[in-house]
């Protein structure tokens, strides 16, 4: 088994931002369906108050695998601070789209996942990642805040950029940072939960994503296989697969899969090749320039691959 890393000196901690969905989530998904969970099972059988959507057939499935038909996107702290005050307006959510129809990379889905698994866990999740998964991997991956902030690397200056989208979406808020994030997840849904989600939250160094991750490289089983076989874009439970994955590059075989997070985080898994590949970085800082950085991840794999 061999690793090619970049992007951190070993000892910084990084925001993974939606790292956080394979690393912390998919693990805890797994002691999840050892203590009960059913993939197949109706969302509402395990979190009563969102039998109130529109599409009451959303199953824990859809969910892990973006297919649920919610939005991709809303600015949940919008309607009210912390995890109660999002579990009304999750709760109140409606999808745009008939269940197993397309593919919607959606943290809004994954909030909603989040509140299954906290049923089923009848525990917080980050008291469960860091007492079942990180500590027994040997990894100094948490959730936030990190203390002191100078270990994590910084990463926007202010929420501008979801700023700018709560303008543009007609949404108001008048509480967003304004400082230097550090030490506090960048993710503002996340961070107005109360810094731990399902999607984001997570700060770990290279070596942690390795540690977490390695466990993967014999093969995700069913949470690697293609569960999205007829639409454009492969997707397994939480795991993103190589056919329509911007970060993916073809020298990849067709049992890889990987995922990418918002500040400029990716990894990727090769059963085939044995080989992991680990970017951090902090794109976002100190602002959000707008280009292309799977092409940074994808010229990161090719200069790699073989190395």
């Amino acid at each position: 088994m061999e690793t090619a890393a970049a992007g951190s000196d070993g000892a910084t901690l990084y925001d993974i931002a939606s790292l956080t969905k394979v690393v912390a989530t998919a693990s805890l998904a797994r002691i999840a369906a050892a203590e009960g969970l059913d993939w197949s099972r109706r969302v509402g059988d395990y979190w009563p108050a969102f039998r109130r959507t529109r599409f009451e057939d959303i199953r824990v499935e859809h969910l892990a695998t973006h297919t649920s038909g919610l939005p991709a996107w809303r600015p949940l702290y919008a309607s009210g601070l912390g995890a109660e005050a999002y579990r009304r307006a999750l709760a109140a959510l409606e999808p745009e789209a008939k269940p197993g129809t397309v593919v919607v990379y959606s943290d809004l889905g994954m909030l909603v996942f989040g509140e299954v698994l906290e049923t089923v866990l009848s525990a917080p999740v980050d008291q469960v990642f860091r007492e079942q998964v990180a500590l027994p991997a040997g990894a100094s991956a948490r959730y936030g805040p990190v203390v002191p902030p100078e270990s994590a690397a910084p990463t926007e200056e202010g929420n501008r950029y979801e700023k700018n989208l709560c303008e543009e979406m007609g949404y108001r808020f008048g509480a967003f940072r304004i400082s230097m994030i550090r030490g506090e997840v960048h993710d503002a849904n996340a961070f107005y939960r109360g810094g731990v989600a399902a999607h984001a939250g997570v700060f770990a160094t290279g070596e942690d994503v390795w540690k977490l991750v390695r466990g993967w490289l014999s093969g995700g089983g069913e949470y690697t296989e293609d569960r999205t076989a007829a639409l454009p874009e492969s997707r397994g439970l939480f795991w993103q697969r190589k056919r329509g994955a911007g970060s993916a590059i073809p020298a990849f075989s067709d049992r890889a899969f990987g995922h990418t997070g918002f500040t400029g985080t990716s990894v990727w898994v090769d059963p085939e090749r044995e080989r992991i590949w680990i970017l951090l970085t902090n794109r976002v800082h100190p602002v959000i320039a707008p280009i292309d950085f799977n092409e940074v991840r994808r010229r990161f794999h090719e200069a790699a691959i073989d190395s």
